[in-house]
Parts: structure tokens; sequence; C-alpha cells
């Protein structure tokens, strides 16, 4: 067998191993859109505390004071006024039950978002693994076919009359096998832009990566 084919039969599966699920699935989960909606919705049922529970329950109340003044002026004139009070009321209850029990439900609401997004990225990843394997098993059956139709090419050229059957076996192999890499290929590609999608807006550095354009992805 030739260098060149022992070469390509090392360098395809690294190819395939290029990117890794867990910074893929890390990225999904930070910028999928669903999964953002979902925070967003249990931030807001989230009970209040500390400052922010402070603010919500206090008020600022004028009243007025019992009894009144009377103040004469020089001139004679007598003024009757009644005093008022100012003042600030809290009223701070501790999280109710319904707090607490709708919190839960949002929080809960957000886990299972979550582990469905996940385990469907999971799933077109390993789906995406399969295909990129396969085209480098194609590959692979390509390369050998093209290094046999080379030597047989030179078996012609010394008198080796008999190998043309061979020869031509070798090419039409070689057709077939270029027809399903660009199949795959084709495949690949798509299968990538779906898997990108998940991260919603971000979708183009997650597809970048998967497609071995950048080494990793940026951080969330």
């Amino acid at each position: 067998m030739k260098p060149g084919l022992w070469l390509a039969l090392w360098a395809w599966p690294a190819l395939a191993m290029a990117w890794e699920e867990e910074p893929a699935i890390a990225f999904i989960l930070a910028y999928n859109p669903v999964i953002q909606a979902q925070r967003h919705a249990t931030a807001a049922y989230q009970p209040p505390g500390g400052l922010r529970r402070v603010m919500e329950h206090t008020s600022f109340y004028v009243r007025a004071a019992s009894g009144t003044s009377t103040t004469v002026s020089e001139g004679g004139d007598t003024t009757t006024t009644s005093p008022m009070t100012v003042g600030i009321q809290l009223n701070i209850p501790l999280a109710s039950p319904k707090e607490q029990r709708e919190f839960a439900q949002q929080a809960l609401a957000e886990a299972t978002r979550i582990d469905e997004i996940r385990s469907r990225a999971l799933t077109d990843l390993a789906k995406l693994r399969e295909l990129e394997a396969e085209r480098a098993a194609v590959q692979t059956r390509l390369d050998f076919h093209r290094a046999k139709a080379d030597w047989l090419q030179e078996r012609l050229k010394k008198g080796y009359e008999g190998d043309i059957d061979k020869l031509w076996e070798a090419a039409q192999h070689q057709n077939t096998e270029a027809a399903t890499v660009r199949r795959l290929e084709l495949l690949i590609a798509a299968q990538r832009r779906h898997v990108a999608h998940h991260a919603g807006a971000q979708w183009q550095p997650l597809f970048q990566y998967l497609s071995g354009q950048r080494p990793q992805l940026p951080e969330g």
C-alpha cells in the first residue's frame, strides 16, 4: 500500500473527532431561545428577598394627628390648624406558600426544558458524528481504489494488458465512492446547520466550530 493511502487512513478519524460534545452542549444550553425564555419566566416568579422585598413592601403615609392648635396674630386674627403626621410604613411578610409553589413550578419547568433541549441536541450531534464517520470510511475506500487504479495503470504501461478489466472495475468503484462522499458532505453540512440552530441567534459560532473553522467556542 502506498504511503499516501496510509496517511489518509490515519487522518480521517482525527478529522471526524475534531469537535467535542460537551462544549457544544454547554453553548446550546447557554443560548437556546426556549431555555432563555423559561429562565426569564422563572426569574419573574422568584420570591423577592433582601432590599427588593423591602422596597416592594415600603409605603409612605401622611395622616392627621389628634387635636388642633390655635394661633392668634398681632392683628387679632385666629388661625386653627390640624397637625399632620408623615412617616414610612414597613410591611414585610415572609415568602408566602403560593409564591414558593409558583417559583418551584417554574423552576421545574426550566429543568424540564433544559433536559429536553439537551436530549435533542445530543441526538442531533450523534447523527452528525455518524455521518462524519461514514464519510471517513467512504473516503478511505475511495483513496484505496484511486491507489489501486494508479497501480494498475503502471502495470498496463509495463505491458500487463490483462489488467484492463481490473482497471475499469477500479474506476467504477472510484466513481461510486466519490458520489457517496459528495452526498455525505451535503448531509453533514445540513446536519451541522441543524445542530447549530439549537443555539438561536448565536448559531454561527457553533456552526463554525462543528465545521472545524474555529478551534473552540466563545465563552458564554
